[in-house]
């Protein structure tokens, strides 16, 4: 009875305080410890008062939550001072939320009343669920951070406008549609600043017809060189550290990147080439930003997902010096470049890990919130897919290869990565893997509903009665509260914040195949972004998600079987149709891009897109046999735990009640994410059903066992 009383304060304790945030958390200007301590005290105050009233619980239990609730309080807003009340308290419930969580999973996976394999099954179900609840948490500390921070707590460099370094604009580009290409030249001409080069490298384009045009038009065009290189290794890597060793004028201090397909604005560079006339600052980046989606639902989805990152995220790392060099549409100091090493041509995200070791040097990084060009978009769902799975590999790598620079515990002389910036770093590559942690969740319940509908007995750690309130409300306050994030930030609807969250599910499990290459391969398939698609079928839509169907297609299917045998409960019902939901969202956003209507310059660029995309789905394949391997790891454990029930006991009922015989019950899941994502993010840095419950147990104990097991939201992508 004391784990449940716990567990219905911290409910109703998380419940206020995510009202508090999404009503007035990101308009309260002020900060004070004192009115922080005071806003936790009196929720916990209040939620042990509502949770007695309503539940009639033990008050001695009650006390000893409330006491916890302000210890947790008092730390979070003695850490976090330049936060507001609101966020101070709201992290602190979330804490405090997912801890009592955590040591329910752990007293009752050490039960005594599990067999041996359910306790391994449940255990490995532990350990999921931390990662689950860890990356959620750090979702939401990006959001809070951006959202309810009240004062900066960095010095900021200031930009100076009277120095003008010279600068080389280098434009990589690949297959790129030649009109396209020479747009973006004539906006980098038309800059207003005094000294620039512009330096255009075709790298391994085979047909001339692509390169040529381009070519012709910077022939005697002043300040602008154009290179064709074929063949040349190292992808776009190797291509800038070509452009940078032989192509790039001598005096030129600041090195600057556009992708190919951008529009850039004249002041782009005489608003941020002022920012190097402090010494200590090496790159400077402005958000990526895009043209060419208003009124299409698809691509508006598509642009309001890549929003979050460079809204939220971004802004939040900028406090501690760790934001990451994006690529296009962000500066460098050639010095410093050329101090690092340059461009390392085995990483297929080299903007990111080139950032890393330049803050390892011991430089800085500014972040400015400004847009000063416009890209295109991925114009397809293969390609967006294409994109983000390059993306994530690339995280991957980072993560192992420099995983050793990035532990708080290893000091070394050529290492001036702060504290903080290790965890942001660590966090931007592990926070992809919220959607392996997902997947591995799917599996759990798959088994979970196979074994019930098979009338099985289910040995997994149960969850009882009431109970399924606080897991509830923690998968629910994460998807809320990465929706409120993206609405606030953007000023978008609550429609087109919902498609764009549908649309970060809509990637899970690309995200989730690509985590499995990353971390088992050293080299990857340098997935370059497509720009378009020349297929316009519904069923040419629908392959594109042929996977993430068939996932959805078995978990609708258990759930109807469980729902006709009467073999789960209305709450794992919800979970199955959830997770359902999930993976529909990726044939849900293909069928949505059917729609999308083009002006003829992008449906030829789709053309172009549907081309290069071909090319990546033997990697793509590769990562999805691995996917495979690892879920069937995760059945067997499952599978084989689940049914040697032994005897596990109702943590939630009263020391004298009789311990009920356990029926067919329903997993759970716990741990939202967000956005990333979040997603999750989700997630980017990180999205839950909402809760299930039945009446609590007062003196009786509940007739149901539901074990438990929730998954992770996917989350918005955490870094580009």
């Amino acid at each position: 009875m004391q784990l449940l009383t716990l567990f219905l304060v911290c409910f109703v304790a998380l419940v206020m305080a995510t009202v508090l945030l999404l009503t007035i958390g990101h308009r309260v200007r002020i900060t004070s410890p004192l009115l922080g301590l005071v806003l936790v005290v009196a929720i916990s105050f209040l939620a042990g008062l509502i949770a007695d009233e309503i539940w009639t619980v033990d008050n001695d239990t009650v006390l000893a939550a409330q006491i916890g609730l302000v210890a947790v309080g008092l730390l979070i807003v003695a850490a976090r001072r330049v936060w507001n009340p609101i966020g101070q308290a709201f992290f602190a419930m979330l804490i405090a939320a997912a801890a009592t969580y955590l040591l329910f999973g752990v007293e009752t996976t050490l039960s005594e009343g599990l067999s041996p394999a359910a306790r391994l099954a449940s255990g490995l179900l532990l350990v999921f669920e931390l990662i689950a609840l860890a990356l959620s948490i750090s979702f939401t500390f990006e959001s809070c951070d951006t959202l309810c921070r009240t004062r900066h707590s960095r010095r900021f460099p200031e930009p100076d406008p009277s120095y003008t370094p010279m600068v080389s604009i280098h434009l990589a580009a690949y297959n790129e549609p030649p009109d396209m290409l020479i747009q973006t030249i004539q906006s980098l001409e038309a800059l207003d600043y005094p000294r620039y080069e512009v330096v255009v490298i075709d790298n391994n384009t085979k047909d001339p017809e692509v390169w040529q045009p381009v070519e012709d038009y910077c022939r005697d065009r002043p300040g602008v060189t154009f290179v064709h290189v074929d063949p040349w290794p190292g992808y776009k890597s190797g291509a800038l550290n070509l452009v940078l060793r032989e192509h790039t004028h001598p005096d030129a201090e600041v090195i600057a990147l556009v992708d190919a397909d951008y529009l850039v604005e004249p002041n782009w560079l005489s608003e941020l080439a002022g920012y190097f006339a402090d010494p200590a600052v090496a790159f400077v980046q402005s958000p990526q930003d895009y043209r060419e989606y208003e009124g299409d639902a698809y691509l508006q989805a598509c642009y309001d997902a890549y929003k979050y990152f460079f809204v939220t995220t971004m802004p939040s790392r900028n406090e501690r010096n760790s934001i990451i060099f994006a690529g296009t549409m962000g500066l460098l100091r050639r010095s410093v470049v050329e101090e690092v090493g340059g461009w390392d041509e085995w990483c297929i995200t080299e903007d990111a890990e080139l950032s890393l070791r330049i803050l390892k040097a011991g430089y800085e990084g500014m972040f400015v919130g400004k847009s000063y060009g416009h890209g295109v978009m991925p114009l397809t769902f293969p390609a967006l897919k294409s994109q983000r799975f390059r993306w994530c590999f690339g995280g991957m790598q980072i993560l192992r290869m420099h995983w050793r620079d990035l532990v708080p515990w290893r000091r070394s002389r050529d290492n001036h990565l702060t504290i903080p910036q290790r965890i942001d770093y660590t966090l931007g590559s592990v926070q992809w893997m919220n959607d392996l942690v997902y997947f591995a969740f799917t599996i759990v319940l798959i088994m979970s509903a196979i074994i019930l509908v098979n009338d099985g007995p289910l040995g997994l750690r149960p969850l009882y009665g009431a109970a399924v309130l606080l897991p509830s409300a923690l998968v629910v306050s994460g998807v809320i509260r990465a929706l409120w994030a993206v609405r606030v930030r953007t000023g978008i609807s609550g429609k087109r914040a919902f498609l764009a969250f549908v649309n970060w599910l809509s990637l899970s499990w690309t995200v989730a195949i690509a985590c499995v290459q990353g971390l088992t391969r050293k080299k990857g398939v340098f997935l370059r972004t497509p720009k378009t698609d020349d297929r316009h079928h519904l069923s040419a839509a629908l392959w594109s998600a042929h996977t993430e169907t068939f996932w959805a297609a078995v978990l609708v299917t258990l759930a109807v079987l469980a729902l006709v045998n009467d073999a789960a409960t209305p709450f794992v019902l919800v979970l199955l149709a959830w997770q359902a939901s999930v993976y529909a969202s990726a044939p849900f956003m293909a069928w949505l891009n059917q729609h999308t209507v083009l002006s003829e310059q992008l449906e030829r660029r789709r053309a172009t897109e549907w081309l290069r995309e071909r090319s990546t789905v033997a990697a793509v394949s590769a990562g999805a046999l691995g996917g495979v391997a690892v879920a069937g790891a995760v059945a067997l454990i499952i599978g084989f735990g689940g049914t040697n029930p032994g005897n596990p006991p109702n943590p939630f009922q009263t020391a004298d009640a009789e311990q009920p015989a356990q029926d067919h019950g329903s997993p759970t899941t716990t741990a939202p994410g967000t956005p990333s994502t979040t997603t999750p993010g989700s997630t980017t840095t990180k999205p839950k059903p909402a809760p299930t419950t039945t009446a609590p147990p007062t003196t009786a104990a509940p007739t149901t066992s539901p074990p438990t097991a929730a998954p992770p939201t996917p989350s918005a992508p955490p870094s580009t």
